[in-house]
């Protein structure tokens, strides 16, 4: 794995017209500007853009499809824009320093490196940092899809892709069913057309389901080349999707390469760490990481890899939950929900595998759709556990989510852009897989990220991304991906269109399963610096003896021992980074290494 750093530079040395530190970008120019580019552009060329940009300014990059980070100078003035949905690279600052590299930070000279308890509670709850929280303070990072403006030392921000425009353009297309159909597939087309341009071997990434054999089935409809595919499993799982990637490869035509996950691969956790820089942890994560370590291996050196990343996200997710949290807030029912809420953080017994939990479990759920789903602590849970007198009331990434709404379409259109798209897709979904990716010296792309799918989706009327009413919806009746699912339903193998979606999560218990492993993780946590400084160890040594109960019993709900397993792996992510970020641990390789 590589942890490069692309750009590491002052402000103050930009302006003054030093660019040795953007070496690996293109350099473009006139008499004024000085614009850089790395990264992909797909729909323009970068002399086609820097001339949009001197013609519109910054409206030029709301009409890119890309990944990439692109810096401009000119009169004085930095801009550094990432691309919509983060796939580019990330960008991390301070008053006067960047860099796409968090690690950077922690060797400069006249920094403290101090924990960000914020962004940290905030992790070991949902998963992640959300922009521009960092786990460092000081630190930020910018969102995907903004700008970042620096001009006589002083620093602003400015969303390209803000709410009230995706609102404004919600169900105006006029297209018939029919008709919208025909445009999505040819949209899609054309996005995979404009990333396979020119090249001779293109990789995909097959889960077996209808995203990742929608790319392989328009992939082959326009290219008759040669082809590589990689899936991941899971050992001993009988829900794995490696029979069903493998009649994708068949169908299609593809050489094709298979891993399984063994629960092993949780020891990578500090190379993993050095690339995202936050504590990052998600059920995915390792199936992202095993991927591009698949495809390294392989031999193969694909082009460019395509991911069917997102595109459950661009459609809306969790339309049964949606609609039963409408029907509760407006029958006045949702009251007996946040008690039971209540009663559910602050008592022990909803913290067993039994009737409570499950019905709290899907209570919350409910309760709180609007928000990232919380799989690790919740925040009442946390606010009691730590012995730093801490309190975090609420995510900072909620406070500018609308609390009314005229009807459910508007509803659901909003948790569809403030969750589905800025939080899961931009802040965890192509975080990961870009991350991963680049670690691993791997060119990887999502087709149905594209700009124009984007903006066509954003046009369409909640019956075509989720068909269903409001009282089919919490009956579990509903269709989501609606219109992508019309669009292949006939194209794609029947053991992919008459299968239930699994999801390409890994069952977290794997990495907990072998007695050897999961006892040096617990003795790296009983250690850890980061555990001792911020909880109360009763509570870890309590989470660590239910854990070892669910391990010898076969009676434990999977989502019970899925929560379980996610709190014990945040921990382990957090005591990782604290090693490396406030105790400047360099050079760790692998989680064994800390119980040395």
């Amino acid at each position: 794995m590589e942890n490069k750093t692309l750009m590491k530079c002052y402000f103050s040395l930009l302006i003054s017209g030093d660019y040795s530190s953007l070496s690996d970008f293109k350099h473009l120019n006139n008499s004024n500007v000085d614009f850089f580019v790395n990264g992909n552009l797909y729909n323009y060329s970068e002399e086609i853009l820097f001339n949009n940009y001197l013609n519109e300014n910054l409206n030029a990059f709301k009409s890119i499809d890309g990944d990439f980070l692109i810096i401009i100078i000119e009169n004085k003035k930095i801009h550094l824009i990432r691309d919509r949905h983060g796939a580019g690279s990330q960008l991390f600052y301070s008053n006067n320093y960047c860099s796409t590299n968090l690690l950077e930070f922690t060797d400069l000279k006249g920094f403290d490196c101090k924990p960000n308890y914020e962004a940290i509670f905030t992790f070991l709850s949902i998963g992640y940092v959300p922009s521009p929280l960092t786990s460092l303070e000081g630190i930020k990072k910018l969102n995907p899809g903004f700008v970042l403006t620096y001009e006589n030392s002083v620093i602003s921000t400015q969303d390209l892709f803000g709410y009230d425009e995706y609102m404004k353009n919600v169900g105006t297309s006029t297209l018939s069913l029919e008709d919208a159909t025909m445009e999505y597939e040819q949209l899609h087309k054309k996005a995979i057309k404009d990333r396979i341009s020119n090249k001779k071997k293109i990789g995909l990434l097959l889960s077996g389901g209808y995203d990742s054999g929608g790319n392989i089935s328009a992939l082959r409809d326009i290219y008759d080349g040669e082809i590589v595919s990689f899936s991941i499993g899971f050992k001993d799982n009988p829900w794995t999707e490696l029979p069903l990637a493998k009649v994708l490869a068949q169908k299609y035509n593809s050489k094709h390469y298979e891993y399984e996950i063994d629960g092993s691969e949780i020891m990578n956790l500090p190379q993993i760490i050095g690339i995202t820089g936050d504590p990052f942890q998600e059920a995915g994560l390792m199936v992202n990481f095993t991927a591009m370590q698949l495809v390294r291996n392989s031999g193969e050196n694909p082009q460019i890899i395509l991911g069917g990343d997102g595109n459950d996200q661009h459609f809306g997710t969790f339309g049964k939950e949606l609609a039963i949290h409408w029907k509760m807030k407006n029958s006045g029912l949702q009251i007996f929900q946040k008690l039971y809420d209540i009663v559910g953080n602050n008592f022990q017994l909803f913290d067993k595998d039994n009737i409570f939990f499950r019905t709290e479990f899907h209570n919350r759920k409910i309760l709180h759709i609007q928000q990232s789903d919380v799989f690790g602590f919740s925040l009442i849970k946390l606010n009691k556990m730590n012995t730093l007198g801490y309190k975090l009331k609420q995510f900072t990434y909620l406070k500018n989510t609308p609390h009314k709404y005229e009807n459910f379409d508007k509803y659901f259109f909003s948790r569809n852009f403030n969750i589905d798209i800025k939080q899961i897709i931009n802040e965890v979904i192509l975080f990961k897989s870009s991350r991963m990716s680049e670690a691993f010296g791997n060119k990887i792309s999502f087709p149905y990220m594209s700009t124009d799918l984007y903006r066509f989706l954003n046009s369409m009327p909640l019956s075509h991304k989720l068909y269903g009413n409001t009282s089919e919806l919490t009956k579990g009746k509903g269709v989501s991906k609606f219109l992508h699912k019309r669009y292949l339903q006939a194209k794609l193998p029947t053991e992919i269109t008459n299968r239930k979606k699994q999801g390409g999560f890994a069952p977290l218990p794997i990495f907990l399963k072998d007695d050897k492993q999961r006892k040096i993780i617990f003795d790296i946590l009983r250690k850890s610096d980061a555990i001792k400084n911020i909880f109360n160890t009763k509570d870890i040594e309590n989470l660590f003896q239910q854990y070892e109960t669910i391990i010898n019993s076969k009676s434990y709900w999977f989502w019970f021992q899925q929560v379980k397993a996610n709190q014990i792996i945040n921990l382990l992510t957090l005591a990782v980074w604290w090693e490396m970020f406030i105790n400047k641990r360099t050079g760790l390789k692998s989680v064994s290494e800390l119980i040395e």
